[in-house]
């Protein structure tokens, strides 16, 4: 028959689709229709290969088989799913095969906040403590988005270190408060200065009285250094405390960073500010619920999408998109924009208006008289940070960018080491994928031994 010969002629010019290759290849079943009727067309035909039916019937054959294999090429460019990515940090923890506690400590000033212990594998006494302090709009997760070979929480657990993962207030570990609901506006009236004055040195006493050490070392990200400069030059005698800083993109001045969407925004912080308080909004950022939603649909489906998040995240911190595995899009999602206040974020944008200078909330000049005894803000002075601290900045990053990192090093009282990695952007210090060999191998090396 007709139909017979036709098959037979496209087995041989490798034109034929098979339905039943096409299950064992995962092709959706509408698919397979549309080829039976491709087929059928042919079969009904019965004429030459001349004739207008015919041809039409080759052509939708050949058009729906390129259909068929870009959707099975989508269908296997799909990106896994982490079952981590719905984890809490001590469950992230758990499943990779250590023990977690959970502290909470609370601050004098009431806000109540989760700490993650990894405790030392080894029993021979006590170990040397590092204490991890993430940036703005992230948590204690935040180290361990990377897998372990790679994440710095692991490594140095890995060694018996005695790791304390830290959070600050207002994000999903730190929404408690003795007495007020951060329901209300009034939990949400903070800035870096109060983490900075309260929260810090909360988390180091509280950590050094249940160790019994005397000193610990502390690793902070972008504004969790920020705030340790903060609480030194506050509590000089926590200064004291510190056995090392190592301070990963280190944030001070804001005066020269370069994302593009931050900079257009920013000369309108106020208004922005002002508009979020005159609705009710004092805490924000936060992705749980609706915008989690999204960035799974937008982010999370297929490696396409993946690919296009990461351009996102490059054009926030920085140039260096090889850098970022593909596979931790899911993880970095559900460990970002984990909540905080909007004074916290409004002072990123009085930093940038404010020049090279690292100063505090601004609360215009009648708050500022009554809070400072000045009409200007207080500028705090990096010098009185004494503990030894070791900065480690990128070339590329958008955020704490290099400009702003060199003016810092002209201002601390204590630094003793510098170093530059060429092409890093922002987020490399926490997720990149040579970021063991590059920069934690140097950070372990600068800790005391466990």
């Amino acid at each position: 028959m007709f139909y017979s010969s036709v098959l037979d002629n496209q087995r041989q010019s490798g034109d034929v689709f098979s339905p039943r290759k096409s299950v064992v290849g995962m092709i959706p079943t509408r698919l397979d229709c549309f080829y039976k009727f491709a087929l059928a067309l042919v079969v009904l035909t019965e004429c030459s290969s001349n004739d207008v039916g015919y041809v039409t019937a080759r052509v939708l054959l050949k058009s729906w088989r390129r259909k068929a294999e870009e959707q099975r090429a989508n269908f296997f460019n799909r990106l896994p799913k982490n079952v981590e990515s719905s984890y809490t940090t001590p469950e992230v923890i758990k499943n990779r095969g250590y023990p977690v506690e959970t502290r909470h400590v609370a601050t004098d000033d009431g806000y109540i906040l989760e700490l993650h212990r990894i405790p030392p594998q080894s029993s021979t006494g006590p170990k040397s403590v590092v204490l991890l302090m993430h940036g703005v709009l992230e948590s204690s997760g935040t180290w361990l988005v990377n897998p372990s070979s790679r994440s710095l929480a692991m490594l140095l657990a890995s060694q018996s270190y005695d790791v304390w993962l830290g959070n600050f207030r207002g994000n999903r570990y730190a929404r408690k408060h003795v007495s007020l609901n951060p329901k209300r506006a009034q939990f949400w009236k903070f800035s870096w200065d109060e983490i900075g004055d309260h929260d810090i040195p909360a988390i180091i006493n509280y950590i050094l009285k249940e160790t019994g050490r005397s000193k610990l070392s502390y690793i902070g990200h972008s504004l969790g250094c920020g705030v340790f400069f903060i609480a030194m030059i506050k509590h000089p005698e926590l200064n004291a405390k510190i056995d090392a800083m190592v301070g990963l993109a280190p944030l001070s001045s804001f005066a020269h960073f370069t994302t593009a969407l931050f900079r257009i925004l920013a000369p309108f912080g106020k208004l922005f500010e002002a508009i979020l308080k005159s609705i009710g909004t004092w805490g924000w950022l936060d992705s749980q619920g609706i915008p989690d939603i999204l960035y799974d649909l937008i982010c999370e489906q297929t490696y396409h999408q993946a690919r296009f998040c990461r351009h996102l995240f490059n054009a926030i911190a920085g140039p260096n998109p090889d850098n970022l595995d593909l596979d931790l899009i899911p993880l970095m999602g559900s460990n970002y924009l984990m909540g905080t206040s909007v004074p916290v974020i409004a002072q990123f944008a009085q930093n940038y208006a404010a020049g090279e200078i690292f100063q505090a909330y601004d609360y215009g000049w009648k708050g500022n008289l009554m809070r400072y005894g000045s009409t200007k803000p207080l500028k705090y002075d990096l010098r009185k940070v004494t503990a030894p601290v070791y900065v480690f900045s990128g070339g590329n990053d958008r955020i704490v960018t290099p400009l702003d990192v060199d003016w810092l090093l002209t201002q601390l009282g204590n630094l003793k080491a510098s170093t530059r990695i060429s092409n890093y952007n922002h987020f490399d210090f926490l997720w990149g994928t040579d970021v063991k060999d590059r920069l934690y191998d140097q950070v372990i090396a600068l800790l005391p031994p466990p």
